[in-house]
């Protein structure tokens, strides 16, 4: 602010050097302060959601994945907290998932019978009616619990007895506590990796041309409305970005001749309240965009809880919270959700392979994961020099690749020093990629030390799936929520009736001796016409009593007919409504998205080409 005050107002130059001074070496201790939180960021200590509770069996085990590991995980009825185990009978290592709930409330294996408590400890050995010497059987337990309507899980192994008071806070949003709000939830296994998952989430610009939406402009940055980016260490965590929720990007008048877009931008007009677009990152597992009012007040919330089930594998939950009278039907918000991730989940998976590829080679490098693992020759090479931002100037943060070096004496693979991949190997330029830019210091630091991260080198030199594979919604999204299950195998059974009912209806119809009504005109004759001689208005009077009569005749066939129709279309539309829950979104859905672009953004204002 010194730049912009009159020479006169100046203070004296030793002052202005020693303010200078002050404001880098204050910015240089508050990179220092959140570096330090990223490098001693343990993923072992967080909460990760796992399912919606809704979607669980009550007493029966279920397989669920975190890191790349398997977890038993029972839903216990009686209002008791969660089991939770690793899916791993200490015996022969069978999976404990395949068991059963016994009457005493234990997990048994199916395998040869021995039974766990909560706590993991074995409590009965069939073979040992004894039980003498179970204690060193015990199975590995975790943490779980419920909360909002969600299972967390904390993979780290509680002991016997441990309070719940000493474990830390499980994420909450405040409005999904209030009775006022109401939502649906939503969940899909992507087969993206949970980093390029954050950063897609918390990037607003990518809204208004892979999904076509002009409501994402509400969340960009300009050089005239930059964005704030705050780190707050906690606990909890906090990486949050504030940006004036108005267009920025998106006309919204019709002055150049290009129609208005009628979109949420409505609500950011300038005789509205001014609202502040905030997206909040709560490491590792919750983010929560919003428009909020001067006082943090707001009327609806998009929630997102990501648990990184493994390299390039992602569960994805995610709830619209907001101030409504009801939620909207399950299914329904699925239909909507899932073709709005298809949009972009593909565009991520050509990314991934890129991207997992040159962050392996840099974790060899920089000793967290072995060289063995490092790919010989990698599709993407990793630069050194620090990236730029909008203006040009060198992107905050952004030290040199060469400064950041492994501590002496750790061994490959151990390393906690950042790897300098996101900022070295991305072009960043927008002004709104001033989150991603904290957003990345924070993966460079953390993701390399992921649990399980570099024990297999396969999903980094994984190539792009096919499409279809990639945007499988059955065995996503459908195969894990029991609702959408249901409700196919509804849509099934009433699309198998309907085109039975139709076949015997069409059947009966074309057995019965009047398969057509009877037809005749209105005779031609002068009694019929009322006048001795026809005249032209007689003849026009008969040919409108003809069409009357033709009229009257084909409806009559129809309505013949529209039982088997109508039966008929029931099942055709129960067919169309299931094929959204399995794959959906073909190259001409894609092309048929594209096409709408221009209407949010048009061609022209991309500027004129240059001649040859």
């Amino acid at each position: 602010f010194l730049f912009a005050l009159p020479a006169a107002m100046l203070p004296p130059a030793s002052v202005r050097a020693r303010l200078v001074l002050c404001a880098a070496a204050s910015a240089s201790t508050g990179r220092q302060l959140t570096t330090d939180v990223y490098t001693s960021f343990d993923w072992r200590e967080h909460w990760y959601p796992m399912a919606w509770a809704r979607d669980l069996p009550t007493d029966a085990p279920t397989r669920l994945t975190l890191f790349d590991t398997d977890y038993a995980v029972v839903m216990r009825s009686g209002g008791r907290a969660p089991l939770a185990m690793r899916d791993a009978c200490p015996h022969r290592l069978a999976a404990l998932s395949e068991g059963r709930m016994t009457q005493q409330g234990w997990l048994q294996c199916a395998y040869h019978g021995w039974a766990f408590d909560a706590d993991g400890e074995c409590k009965a050995v069939p073979q040992l009616p004894e039980a003498v010497g179970l204690g060193s059987l015990c199975a590995t337990a975790v943490s779980a619990v419920v909360s909002q309507g969600i299972l967390w899980l904390r993979p780290t192994p509680t002991r016997a007895g441990a309070s719940a008071a000493t474990l830390p806070d499980v994420p909450r949003v405040p409005e999904m506590d209030d009775p006022a709000f109401h939502w649906s939830p939503v969940v899909r296994d992507l087969p993206i990796d949970y980093s390029l998952l954050v950063e897609n989430i918390l990037d607003p610009d990518h809204g208004l041309f892979a999904h076509q939406l002009p409501g994402f402009d509400l969340y960009t940055a300009t050089r005239a409305s930059p964005q704030a980016v705050r780190v707050s260490p906690g606990p909890p965590l906090q990486i949050e970005s504030r940006v004036a929720a108005k267009p920025k990007l998106v006309e919204t008048s019709s002055a150049s001749g290009f129609s208005p877009v009628r979109t949420a931008v409505g609500a950011a007009a300038d005789d509205t309240p001014a609202l502040t677009g905030t997206s909040t990152f709560f490491p590792p597992s919750l983010i929560v965009t919003c428009r909020r009012d001067a006082s943090g007040a707001t009327s609806f919330l998009t929630c997102f809880f990501l648990s990184p089930t493994g390299v390039g594998r992602t569960r994805f939950l995610s709830a619209g919270v907001g101030k409504i009278p009801f939620a909207p039907p399950r299914w329904l918000t699925h239909l909507l959700l899932n073709r709005f991730l298809d949009q972009d989940t593909y565009l991520l998976a050509t990314q991934q392979p890129n991207v997992l590829r040159a962050e392996l080679q840099a974790a060899a490098s920089f000793g967290h994961a072995p060289a063995s693992v490092s790919p010989r020759s990698p599709a993407v090479s990793v630069p050194t020099s620090a990236p730029a931002v909008a203006d040009g100037t060198a992107a905050p943060h952004a030290e040199a690749a060469g400064d950041l070096t492994t501590h002496s004496g750790e061994a490959p693979g151990h390393s906690s020093a950042p790897v300098p991949l996101r900022r070295s190997l991305y072009k960043y330029r927008s002004p709104t990629e001033r989150l991603l830019l904290e957003v990345g210091r924070f993966l460079d630091a953390t993701v390399p030390r992921m649990p399980q991260r570099y024990t297999d080198a396969r999903p980094f030199l994984a190539t792009c799936p096919p499409r279809d594979i990639v945007l499988d919604r059955f065995a996503q999204h459908t195969s894990v929520c029991p609702d959408s299950l249901r409700l196919v195998g509804r849509l099934r059974a009433v699309q198998t009736a309907a085109w039975a009912a139709a076949l015997f209806l069409t059947v009966r119809r074309l057995a019965s001796p009047t398969l057509f009504p009877p037809f005749s005109l209105p005779p031609p004759s002068g009694a019929a016409l009322g006048a001795a001689t026809p005249t032209v208005a007689a003849a026009a009077v008969l040919l409108c009593r003809s069409l009357a009569a033709v009229a009257t005749w084909l409806a009559v066939l129809v309505a013949s007919w529209a039982p088997p129709l109508l039966v008929a279309a029931l099942g055709w539309g129960a067919r169309y409504v299931s094929r959204e829950f399995r794959f959906a979104f073909s190259e001409a859905d894609r092309d048929a998205a594209l096409a709408k672009v221009p209407g949010v953004f048009r061609d022209s204002r991309l500027g004129q080409p240059r001649p040859a």
